[in-house]
């Protein structure tokens, strides 16, 4: 039992890897506000390509990324998962490069390297000596224009996916019922899958697929660059134009997200191999560079994510009647949701807390909150920015992310701005305009006891 609960209470505490954040240097709201402006060079190629540079010459090392404007978003239903699954292929080799190659050359000269593919970007990075930073953009420029697909590769490729499917999805919990609750609440819109896709169509994605996916989205114009470390800036834009400056841009044609507006709460209920219930309720939010963000944010942390939120104070320290409570908001270039939870103390509780939970939301949408409640917010949050803004491996993934979706790079300034000048009313009239009953969709996660999946539209009962 307290095996599976802490495997458990470790996969939901996981989502807190995808919250936004943001820079400042000042903690003290009384005093003057100065919003820091971050040290970085950036280029344009002809071809449409960005280059972001951020020097830190305290150690002879270089981060060298390239980040993709396609995830899992810009799939239609019949290839999901077909974004993850490049990702896997661009390792399978190039005319110049055979497979695994590019692994064993970063590791040859002391380096590491890896990839990622989320709901928005996809982005591969070498992290090297600072040497060996052509070495880095010789490699990514070879994998942009001149993938090979060998079909036997490749499908054994696709097995290696549909296994990692099964591990993290499949034979998780909590992941295998966020599946389906998020499928639930996004019906109409690419948010109806998650990232890895669909199983079956795993399956049927074929080679010609992938070449078309990889054709159409892997092109100068829809990537940015960025540089981190021991670099010089001249260098790196002579050898961007060098490895880069030929190639074409091209038309990219997206796919429309267009998610119906949804007017009454919608009720799944999921028997899974767990010995404690979970609550997850979904709410749909804005894009994640909407003004209303911080404001949604300040709500979660005193709601349900500090210590002091309300949420953990009335229902697990005061009334003990769950064992945990979270929520994070999922911040794309399409709106998105937040994603809120509780972990009851056994299913015999499960109705009163969710009627606890909506007494509590209710008194912030009735009532607002204190200036107290949101002052501590404000301060905990400009902390947190403070000691994020020390990396630069994290200042140029802030703006790295904040280009790719939104075209943006001074999005962090701008929500700095928006979280000083937070009020209360803010904070009542996000939760009047989004954390209503017929906004969300509310997921049972119950304790097996047969193989069925219950759904129920409408109220909860």
């Amino acid at each position: 039992m307290r095996k599976t609960l802490r495997i458990l209470l470790i996969s939901l505490l996981l989502f807190n890897l995808f919250i936004g954040v943001a820079l400042a240097q000042k903690t003290d709201l009384s005093g003057e506000f100065f919003i820091p402006k971050l040290d970085y060079s950036h280029f344009k190629l002809d071809n449409g390509l960005r280059i972001y540079i951020f020097e830190d010459h305290k150690a002879p090392l270089a981060k060298f990324s390239i980040w993709y404007k396609v995830g899992s978003i810009d799939e239609p239903e019949g290839i999901t998962g077909i974004s993850h699954l490049l990702e896997h292929t661009m390792f399978l080799g190039t005319e110049a490069l055979g497979k695994d190659q590019v692994h064993k050359l970063v590791k040859s000269v002391g380096g590491v390297n890896n990839a990622s593919t989320y709901y928005d970007y996809t982005m591969y990075y070498e992290e090297i000596p600072s040497t060996k930073l052509e070495l880095a953009m010789a490699i990514e420029s070879d994998r942009m224009e001149n993938l090979k697909i060998d079909k036997e590769e490749f499908s054994r490729e696709k097995e290696v996916v549909k296994q990692e499917r099964r591990m993290r999805v499949e034979n998780n919990i909590f992941s295998s019922a966020m599946e389906e609750i998020q499928a639930k609440a996004f019906p109409n819109s690419s948010l109806h899958h998650q990232v890895i896709g669909w199983m079956n169509d795993l399956n049927n994605i074929t080679v010609d697929d992938m070449r078309e996916h990889y054709t159409k989205y892997y092109a100068p114009n829809n990537a940015i660059m960025v540089v981190t470390g021991d670099v010089d800036p001249k260098k790196v834009h002579q050898l961007a134009k060098k490895y880069y400056g030929n190639y074409k841009a091209q038309e990219i044609k997206r796919l429309k997200n267009i998610e119906v507006k949804q007017n009454q709460e919608r009720v799944i209920k999921l028997e899974k191999r767990s010995k404690v219930p979970i609550i997850a309720m979904m709410y749909k939010i804005p894009r994640g560079d909407h003004p209303d963000m911080p404001a949604i944010k300040a709500l979660l942390d005193i709601l349900i994510n500090n210590s002091s939120s309300r949420i953990k104070t009335e229902l697990q320290k005061n009334k003990r009647m769950i064992l945990e409570s979270g929520g994070v908001t999922i911040d794309l270039r399409i709106p998105g949701y937040a994603l809120l939870y509780t972990v009851p103390l056994s299913e015999n509780f499960i109705d009163q807390v969710q009627e606890e939970f909506d007494k509590e939301l209710e008194k912030i949408i009735d009532n607002g909150v204190s200036y107290k409640e949101l002052e501590i917010v404000k301060k905990d949050s400009l902390k947190d920015i403070i000691f994020r803004q020390k990396d630069i491996s994290s200042a140029a993934e802030l703006v790295a992310t904040s280009l790719i979706r939104y075209d943006n790079p001074k999005l962090y300034q701008q929500n700095i701005k928006r979280l000083k000048n937070l009020t209360v009313e803010d904070i009542q009239k996000v939760a009047k305009k989004y954390f209503i009953k017929s906004n969300r969709t509310v997921g049972y996660i119950l304790p097996q006891k047969n193989k069925k999946t219950k759904e129920v539209e409408g109220d909860i009962k």
